[in-house]
C-alpha cells in the first residue's frame, strides 16, 4: 500500500507520542480498540480551567492510524475541552489520504477521545 508524504512523515516522526506524567493535575485518558481491525488507541489529556493544555496518544495499528492519532492530538492542544468529540475524522481522513476501507480504524481514535470526554465530565461532576 502506498501512503501520503504526509501520513509518512507523521509515522516515521509522530509528535505527541506517548504519556504525559503520572500525577499531573486535570488528567484525563480514554482508549479504543477493535481486535478484528488490529488497532489500539489511548489518549492522555491535561484539561485545567476548560483548555486541553497537552495531549499525547499511544497506538497500535497501521501508519494511518498512527498519523491520524497524531494529528487528533496535535489538533486538540490549545482548544477548549468543549472540542474534544468535535474533531472530524473524515476530514483528517480526508487530509492524510486514508483510505475508505481504514476509516473503521479512524472511529476508533474517535471512540478514544469520547472516552476521554466522558472521563472529563466524570471528573466534573463529582467536585
Amino acid at each position: 500500500m502506498e501512503y501520503t508524504p504526509e501520513v509518512v512523515r507523521r509515522f516515521d516522526s509522530p509528535r505527541r507520542a506517548g504519556e504525559l506524567q503520572a500525577g499531573l493535575p486535570g488528567l484525563v485518558s480514554g482508549e479504543a480498540e477493535d481486535r478484528t481491525l488490529q488497532v489500539w488507541v489511548r489518549f492522555q489529556l491535561q484539561v485545567i480551567d476548560g483548555a486541553v493544555r497537552a495531549a499525547r496518544f499511544a497506538a497500535f495499528g497501521c501508519p494511518h492510524t498512527i498519523a491520524a492519532a497524531g494529528y487528533a492530538a496535535e489538533w486538540l492542544e490549545g482548544r477548549l475541552a468543549s472540542d474534544i468529540g468535535r474533531l472530524d475524522m473524515r476530514e483528517v481522513e480526508s487530509e492524510l489520504g486514508v483510505p475508505i476501507e481504514k476509516r473503521g480504524k479512524l472511529l476508533r481514535i474517535e471512540d478514544a477521545l469520547a472516552a476521554c470526554g466522558l472521563a472529563l465530565n466524570k471528573d466534573v461532576t463529582k467536585d
